[in-house]
């Protein structure tokens, strides 16, 4: 008796449940992706072995051609900085008292602090087109012997929150002697402890 032939069917699998969960997925990290913020300023960090992480410090930043910059960290912090500043100084610079609520609502969108105090109620009236173009020209914070405003900046923010850590980024390529100065003017407002930023010897930068 000749055995019975099963007829061969291809096998089809239905693909929808999992292209479904794919675009799922996707949109899911889309939406919940945090972009890291455009730099106003580009510094080439040096790189070293050791690996220790910092989320959002009190940041001093020196460019290659030695210019100072202060960054305070996003949201409330920002903004209690700013507070202290105009409480702490505002007799030395009336300019910070002049700031309205709108200027200092603005001020949140500031990255980075790199100009005369003085200038910062003009810098905050500043359109958007007229920032873009500002942070490409910054003239640095003043840091000599006859007003060391960095000084001012890092305690306003000292005074914000005193257990914030404190970093310094530097250029590979920038003028140890600015570097110096900005460890000096922690020295002298009593902060002895901080961070220098680096990226890891070898890593892709």
């Amino acid at each position: 008796m000749p055995a019975i032939k099963i007829p061969r069917k291809s096998t089809i699998i239905d693909m929808t449940a999992m292209c479904d969960v794919s675009f799922l997925l996707l949109t899911f990290f889309i939406l919940t992706a945090k972009f890291n913020d455009e730099q106003s300023v580009i510094i080439d960090v040096p790189a070293a072995r050791s690996e220790i992480k910092i989320d959002e410090p009190l940041l001093l930043s020196v460019d290659k051609e030695g210019k100072v910059y202060f960054t305070a960290p996003k949201g409330a912090m920002r903004t209690k900085t700013l507070d202290k500043l105009i409480e702490r100084y505002g007799e030395k610079y009336p300019q910070l008292k002049e700031l309205n609520d709108v200027q200092k609502a603005k001020f949140l969108d500031i990255e980075m602090v790199g100009f005369p105090i003085e200038n910062l109620p003009e810098v905050l009236n500043f359109t958007k087109e007229q920032m873009t173009s500002f942070k490409k020209s910054m003239p640095g914070i003043p840091m000599d012997t006859i007003q060391n405003q960095l000084g001012a900046w890092l305690m306003a923010g000292r005074y914000a929150d005193p257990e914030q850590r404190i970093a310094i980024k530097g250029d590979k390529i920038s003028n140890i002697d600015a570097v110096q100065d900005v460890i000096k003017t922690l020295t002298r407002n009593d902060v002895h402890r901080f961070n220098l930023i680096t990226t890891l010897e070898g890593a892709n930068r």
